[in-house]
């Protein structure tokens, strides 16, 4: 069965919600003292930082998305040094064969337009058709090197390909790794603030506002405003 997608349960971008996190980290330390009638202690401080340190280092989705994009430039390459020889093989074929006949069996298309899936299968027709005809166009200066090297582009542009493909998955599950521990950082830190909106909501306003996460947090169909 497919892995249910798990969506942020944060209602920001992944560095504020690191910089949220350390400022509540700091700001526990401040009122530890008060804290300890809850029972929060010098551990609860540093079970938050561990869980921001893990959500620091998790790969970001710039440098997994530059993957990506690497990866494709690499195919895209792949492929221009291949249009580039095929498009050498097919003039030598159009003038050996006027054409017409044999040269109806390499199946030239658009190279520029056809998808990449339906290129690599050009590739490897040409280095096929070219092969079995290499004699009727040496004449033309085709060589068996020429195909050879065809071949080897061809064989690059497929993993090209499959290295996209991978690229996009790694991304897709570091992401959702990356969002987990993102709300496991944030359900720490809204049952810790939670506590100190508590501990100071009638007695320290400016206190209690340290423990706000979201301006529009609502609890119990209240806004975090404190009473008196």
């Amino acid at each position: 069965m497919p892995q249910s997608i798990i969506t942020r349960s944060y209602p920001f971008a992944d560095g504020d919600l690191k910089q949220k996190a350390d400022g509540l980290a700091n700001t526990l330390t401040r009122d530890l003292t008060d804290l300890a009638v809850r029972k929060i202690t010098d551990d609860n401080i540093k079970n938050l930082r561990t869980l921001i340190n893990s959500f620091d280092e998790h790969s970001t989705d710039a440098e997994l998305l530059g993957l990506v994009e690497e990866a494709t430039m690499k195919k895209n390459a792949t492929r221009k040094e291949a249009e580039i020889a095929i498009r050498s093989i097919r003039n030598m074929a159009d003038i050996a064969y006027s054409g017409k006949g044999k040269y109806s069996n390499f199946g030239f298309e658009d190279l520029t337009k056809v998808s990449d899936a339906d290129f690599y299968r050009l590739a490897k027709r040409v280095v096929r058709m070219a092969t079995k005809y290499l004699p009727d166009l040496e004449p033309q200066g085709l060589t068996d090197t020429q195909i050879k090297s065809l071949q080897e582009l061809a064989v690059n542009f497929d993993n090209a390909i499959d290295n996209i493909e991978d690229a996009i998955e790694t991304r897709d599950v570091e992401t959702q790794e990356r969002i987990n521990k993102g709300n496991s950082l944030w359900a720490e830190m809204s049952k810790l603030a939670s506590v100190g909106k508590a501990i100071y909501e009638d007695t320290n306003e400016a206190k209690f506002n340290d423990y706000v996460l979201t301006p529009s947090a609502v609890s119990d169909g209240k806004t975090d405003t404190p009473t008196g």
